[in-house]
């Protein structure tokens, strides 16, 4: 065993549970990277289990970077959305590890809604699998806490995901539909789409104009979409892109990424819709993963 071999093998993992943690692609790599760095200093002889030790540094090194940035996020204008991760076709690994770890775009912002020690158990037990000893053991809680916050998670989350997913052919369908409507302004076919209680969340960050607050309700939402249709928002070039392992639409200008839509399409109709502006969390759409 060597650090190259551990390198490979475990980092699309790492990347995996730094980004399901803190919501963006660099910091995640960031984390990761130092992960690496701090492990040229141990003796790997003493690693009885390199896929549990790597992850316990992650996942403290991703709370320890949250913890800094708690005041970026209390100050942040307007709703915070994760950043999406926008994956060439060329990408396999990352493709196939998105694919196998289920970090759906719409998971991801729901688990942007528990607190970091929520999301930190949670993806531990449920995702990862790991016992309540070595949960312990990495958040410095006992096993009795942890397993009360594991619960408590699970409701919270039970809670936000009372329907069963669209198919993947249904969400590129219902992504055409807003595409059309989008270039069209006709949104009447979308809309018989939308759950009653629909909500639409912007993220601009206030780098560019967005709603500061989330749209809710099937009417306001509808009204909303047209309204920014007839200013000409959707104007540039809107295409089906893969965010997430799920569809997205991509909008561009002058060849720069300006805004991400993502929708939360389940049985019932849709019941999220999140567009991403913050230029900052579009940067890395096309991003060149080293792995």
């Amino acid at each position: 065993m060597d650090y190259s071999h551990l390198y490979d093998e475990y980092k699309p993992l790492l990347f995996a549970v730094a980004y399901r943690m803190v919501g963006s692609i660099k910091d995640a790599e960031d984390i990761v990277h130092d992960v690496f760095l701090q492990l040229e200093k141990v003796d790997l002889f003493t690693i009885d289990d390199p896929k549990a030790y790597l992850t316990k540094m992650t996942t403290n090194k991703s709370l320890n970077h949250l913890q800094s940035s708690i005041k970026k996020r209390e100050v942040y204008p307007g709703p915070w959305l994760p950043e999406p991760i926008v994956t060439p076709e060329a990408n396999a690994p990352l493709a196939n590890l998105l694919k196998e770890e289920s970090i759906s775009y719409a998971f991801i912002v729901l688990l942007h809604q528990l607190t970091a020690l929520e999301r930190c158990i949670y993806i531990l037990r449920e995702v990862l699998a790991f016992d309540y000893k070595f949960i312990s053991s990495t958040v410095n809680r006992s096993e009795q806490s942890c397993r009360k916050v594991f619960s408590r998670a699970k409701q919270k989350l039970q809670k936000n995901q009372p329907f069963k997913k669209a198919t993947k052919q249904e969400a590129n369908e219902l992504a055409k539909l807003f595409l059309r409507a989008a270039e069209s302004g006709d949104f009447d076919p979308f809309i018989h789409y939308l759950s009653k209680d629909v909500v639409l969340v912007s993220d601009g960050g206030g780098e560019v104009l967005s709603a500061m607050y989330p749209i809710i309700s099937k009417k306001r939402v509808v009204a909303f979409l047209q309204g920014i249709q007839k200013r000409g928002t959707f104007q540039g070039q809107l295409s089906l892109v893969n965010v997430n392992e799920e569809i997205g639409i991509l909008q561009q200008k002058q060849g720069e990424p300006t805004k991400l839509i993502t929708f939360d399409y389940t049985e019932a109709g849709v019941q999220n819709i999140y567009v991403v502006m913050n230029p900052n969390k579009l940067k890395e759409i096309g991003h060149n993963f080293s792995f």
